[in-house]
Parts: C-alpha cells; structure tokens; sequence
C-alpha cells in the first residue's frame, strides 16, 4: 500500500510540473507578437494575354517584341513601346509573330508583363520588390542558353499594379541574324514571390 501512495504521489507531482510548464509555455508564446510571412517564388504560366488592354487582377503576359537595339534600354525600356516601332510583335502566347526582323540589323528582344500587389508587393517594407519578381528566355537560335535571366526595367506602378519590361540584349549588342535565317523562342517563364 506504502508503494502505490509513493507512486501516486510521485505521479500527482510528475502532473504538476507537466501542468505548471505548459500554462508557462502558453504565456511565453502568447507574449511573441511578430508576423512572419512566407514566400514561396511560383512560375507564372503566360496565360494572361491582354495586348496592352486592362488585366484586371491578373499578373501576366502583355506583349512580346522584337524591337530595334537601343544603346540606353535602362531609358528606352522605361515606357510603354509601339508595334510600329517593332521589327515583330506578338500580343499572343505560342504564336509567330508579325512583322519581319531585318537581317544584319542589331535587335532586342523585349517581353512586358504585368504584376498584381498579391504577387510582386513587399508588405514588410510596403514597396514593391524587384527581387520578388524575374523572367527567363531560352532560343537556342540565337545562343541564348535555358533560361537566360532577363534584365527588368520598370514602366510603371501603382499601390496595386505594377507594369515591366524584360529585355535580352546581347552584352549592350544587340542580336543580329542571317538573311534568311530565323529563330524559334522555345521558353520564356515569369517568376514571381507570392506571399502566402
């Protein structure tokens, strides 16, 4: 009987303790007020197809181009860009493009998209993040490796939206092709953080 007293007695204390560090363990936790968001990068299909037209709440593709080199593209590339200018253009996804690029002639190639505040928007800081956001293009072509990064350059943005174009451009030469020769854009992939 002497044994099962001891026991219960070491059991009840045992509960006690156990009791005592769990109320401690929620006080502690109920004091910790940081938010931590997650990011996780997702690839963004080019399913948005919009020309230059309203994307709604949408993060996507607006336009491709085949646009004439430009020596400054950190100014060139800072506002909206014409299909009359263009060599080619496409407002469509998996699709040849109109218009025809000269031969022996330096051209960039140019894509814009477009991001929405869920997916391109640092809440922490509350501004919009470039390293949030990436595009990469591949065409074998023209000796562009899988997924060569593009060079982004802001166009414009707002509290909610935010408008860039990406742009391959040679090292600052432009690429230039063969008469005759054409050249196949096998993947284009738009990278983008959304918080979760």
């Amino acid at each position: 009987m002497k044994n099962e007293k001891k026991n219960s007695l070491k059991a009840g204390m045992l509960l006690t303790m156990f009791a005592v560090a769990f109320v401690a363990g929620i006080m502690m936790l109920s004091s910790v007020t940081d938010v931590v968001e997650h990011h996780i990068y997702v690839e963004r299909k080019m399913v948005l197809v919009t020309g230059d037209g309203d994307p709604g709440d949408n993060s996507g593709f607006f336009y491709f181009m085949i646009y004439p080199h430009q020596a400054d593209p950190g100014t060139a590339y800072a506002s909206n860009l014409s299909n009359a200018t263009a060599y080619e253009y496409s407002d469509s996804i998996n699709t040849s493009a109109t218009g025809e690029t000269p031969y022996s002639t330096a051209f960039d190639i140019v894509i814009k998209v477009g991001c929405t505040d869920e997916d391109g928007y640092n809440t922490t800081s509350s501004a919009w993040d470039d390293s949030y956001m990436s595009m990469t293009l591949t065409c074998a072509d023209l000796s562009i490796g899988g997924d060569t990064s593009m060079t982004e350059i802001q166009i414009v943005n707002h509290s909610s939206y935010r408008w860039m174009h990406y742009y391959l451009n040679n090292g600052g030469s432009g690429y230039t092709i063969n008469e005759g020769e054409s050249f196949n854009i096998t993947s284009a992939k738009y990278y983008v953080n959304r918080i979760v």
